[in-house]
């Protein structure tokens, strides 16, 4: 006899064929994969070069669509809130999946629940960079100098809660030392304001060893433990005299939470794949990261242990955004 309790369990079984033959004929159009940045950053670089080899082992290509805004929040909800059929995806950063939500009172979703996991696709270590005219050899040398002259010495940010602003707040509350914080609009102003001099350091994006090596920028470590494998030359925080604080700069890929597991079991693997490409890890190597390509359940596991830390620089630096 069938009772109430019963309808649930039979109403999965009544649509399983169904899902069953959505996924063994998936992709059968192409796949949108939002970048909730604006066209021609590092997130969306990284988008485009593996749409064509993704695109090409799957048979249908990768639609490349930036919807920027509300600090990656816009279009982190459009995916949220997609169909939960593998013609939806994200790839994202740290802050829309894990730092926004202690800034944001209402960001549309719920990082810990609204996506599906698949693969930390880059990583990298932000740079700490100087101007080349100043008296900083180490970190150790920049902690000395700001122990002595509390607040004289300003640090440039490219808009307050983002990464390398946060980063910076844990700098300096590990180091037990206190910087004035010059924000800009964009990470090029700020890089270019300790170019001239006009900010002492800069946490910056990977990115910028080339003007290091173009001798426009003195690089005093990497955020990272280890030291990178794209500029070995950098000496980690701790070598060059400083607290030993780990920030990664990295994407990732998820699609909306629901999205049945063969689908995304097929993305990982298609893109892992594409990431082993040589002409693929060389190019992403050029933007300062290096490839990945971890499990959905590797990746789920980072996404959920990065949280804690930077609630708590967030709250030790009462930082807020109006």
């Amino acid at each position: 006899m069938l009772t109430r309790r019963h309808l649930p369990a039979l109403a999965g079984l009544l649509t399983l064929p169904g899902i069953a033959r959505a996924q063994g004929n998936w992709p059968e159009r192409p796949i949108r994969v939002v970048v909730p940045f604006g066209a021609g950053g590092p997130t969306d670089v990284v988008a485009r070069l593996l749409a064509e080899p993704v695109g090409a082992a799957l048979g249908q290509p990768l639609v490349i669509e930036n919807r920027a805004g509300a600090g990656g929040n816009l279009g982190s909800r459009i995916v949220a809130q997609a169909a939960p059929d593998g013609y939806t995806l994200a790839l994202n950063a740290s802050s829309p999946l894990v730092i926004n939500q202690f800034l944001y009172r209402d960001l549309g979703y719920d990082p810990a629940t609204a996506f599906a996991p698949i693969s930390m696709l880059t990583t990298g270590p932000l740079l700490v960079v100087t101007n080349p005219r100043l008296p900083f050899a180490t970190i150790g040398d920049l902690v000395a100098e700001a122990k002595r002259r509390p607040g004289a010495l300003n640090y440039a940010t490219a808009g307050n809660g983002t990464v390398p602003h946060l980063a910076t707040e844990m700098f300096l509350r590990e180091a037990g030392i206190q910087m004035t914080n010059v924000t800009y609009r964009q990470t090029p102003d700020a890089t270019q304001s300790v170019m001239r001099g006009d900010t002492a350091v800069f946490f910056d994006s990977p990115q910028s060893i080339q003007h290091v090596r173009a001798g426009s920028l003195k690089a005093l470590a990497v955020t990272t433990p280890r030291r990178f494998g794209a500029f070995p030359e950098v000496p980690t925080m701790a070598e060059s005299g400083g607290p030993a604080i780990s920030v990664e700069a990295w994407y990732g890929l998820l699609a909306p939470a629901g999205t049945p597991a063969p689908i995304i079991a097929r993305l990982h693997d298609v893109f892992a794949t594409a990431l082993k490409r040589p002409e693929v890890a060389s190019r992403i190597a050029t933007l300062g990261f290096e490839t990945v390509g971890n499990t959905p359940a590797e990746f789920g596991r980072f996404l959920a242990a990065e949280p804690p830390k930077w609630r708590d620089v967030i709250r030790a630096a009462d930082v807020r955004l109006e």
